[in-house]
């Protein structure tokens, strides 16, 4: 008997494609050594990749994954005689003979498909993801817009090139050999303008897809999944999260006037995080904040 997760995969079967069918069966145990491939036998040209899901604890736990193509789907490269060879025939041991290679082809179809999910056919694929995010420029918006939409699918993204004021020590100044107190001279710090960009992640909503609130679930992926991919790259970066639509939060103002005031209305305007400004090559961030930005 099925369980609920093996239940929930069958209801939605026809819904997937062979990579997230293939990472889900892997979450739950399901590995390359049982799975097994079938087409589909019909004449009838079917307007979805995977057909039929069968999971099978007996005489050993295997899934078998059922498609419209191979072998015995619509587009069969077999000759036609061999099919009604086998409609003829009382038994099953031509059309096992035959699945046999089914698999095989199926297997290997799928998986030339998708060559970067095996490690057999491109070795070192992961270690040279920062060689190959470098021939893309990580400092073209094209690209940062690219990258953070992968990251953040429900939400908007807009990224545009800004000109900052850009903080760098200054030299103590020296008369001779005698230096001016124990400091700077002339001020610790010179500001100078610099090119970056900025990234805006529009939510139209006040929670994520897996329930959290995008203030903490944003800062997550941003620092989990960006940010490294970032650090050899000397980039000056602001990102900012706007939230569109949310409930109403408590804010500490001369104006308010705690007990008469509604703290579940709307939001008038937009809330706006600031999850990172600095350089993305320093481990230092700089004016890293989590509150709404004046």
């Amino acid at each position: 008997m099925d369980g609920p997760v093996e239940q929930r995969i069958r209801d939605r079967i026809r819904g997937f494609d062979i990579p997230a069918l293939l990472d889900v069966l892997a979450t739950h145990g399901y590995g390359d050594a049982e799975i097994e491939y079938r087409s589909h036998r019909t004449t009838v040209r079917q307007a979805h990749l995977v057909h039929d899901i069968q999971f099978l604890q007996q005489p050993r736990k295997r899934v078998i994954i059922t498609v419209n193509m191979g072998l015995f789907s619509a587009q069969s490269p077999l000759p036609s005689f061999m099919m009604r060879t086998m409609d003829q025939l009382d038994h099953d041991r031509l059309e096992r003979f035959i699945g046999y290679f089914d698999h095989l082809l199926l297997e290997e179809c799928f998986t030339g498909l998708f060559p970067e999910r095996n490690p057999d056919l491109l070795p070192g694929w992961p270690e040279a993801a920062p060689d190959r995010l470098r021939l893309l420029r990580p400092t073209c918006p094209s690209t940062l817009h690219w990258i953070f939409s992968k990251n953040y699918p429900e939400a908007e993204i807009s990224v545009r090139r800004e000109v900052r004021q850009q903080q760098v020590p200054a030299k103590e100044m020296r008369l001779g050999a005698s230096a001016l107190g124990e400091g700077d001279s002339m001020g610790g710090f010179a500001s100078i303008p610099t090119g970056g960009v900025e990234v805006k992640i529009h939510c139209r909503e006040p929670f994520s897809s897996n329930g959290r609130p995008w203030a903490l679930e944003a800062r997550r992926r941003f620092e989990a999944e960006l940010l490294p991919l970032l650090s050899e790259t000397v980039l000056m970066l602001t990102v900012i999260l706007v939230m569109h639509e949310q409930e109403g939060v408590l804010r500490l103002e001369r104006s308010s006037h705690l007990g008469y005031d509604a703290l579940q209305e709307a939001a008038l305007e937009a809330q706006q995080v600031l999850l990172f400004s600095g350089d993305t090559s320093s481990t230092q961030t700089s004016g890293d904040s989590s509150g709404p930005l004046a």
